[in-house]
């Protein structure tokens, strides 16, 4: 009976330890993440095809690129972001954006596949204003 304890703990120990050293790793990459929460949103723009760039206050803002095929965002007067997986927005973590319908019933959703927190320059070229500010 004794061996067969030893043997089980054996062949468990390291899986145990392969877990503890990936939720280890995770965790130091979860910690470079950047997050926002999607009703932060203070303004957005169209970036281009299959991306969109939003605001977050004053002094942050992100890059959303798009999964192909979705509605243009050019034309929206307002958008939403939902996570999908947790309450933030994050980098490296998916999401959805919502568009209403330019016809006013509904709204499409579309798939986020990458978040991007952009540099305080690119902020700054993006909403036309000085990058010191």
């Amino acid at each position: 009976m004794r061996m067969f304890i030893l043997l089980a703990a054996a062949v468990l120990l390291p899986s145990c330890t392969d877990q503890a050293v990936n939720t280890a790793t995770n965790a130091a990459a979860g910690e470079a993440r950047e997050c926002f929460f999607g009703s932060r949103i203070s303004g957005f723009k169209d970036d281009g095809q299959d991306r969109v760039l939003v605001r977050i206050g004053f002094r942050e803002a992100y890059e959303l690129t798009l999964a192909a095929g979705c509605p243009p965002v050019n034309l929206a007067t307002s958008i939403g972001i939902v996570s999908r997986g947790g309450d933030r927005i994050c980098t490296g973590r998916p999401a959805e954006l919502v568009v209403p319908r330019a016809s006013g019933t509904g709204s499409q959703r579309c798939l986020v596949s990458n978040v991007r927190k952009l540099s305080d320059t690119e902020l700054a070229t993006a909403w036309n204003r000085d990058p010191a500010d």
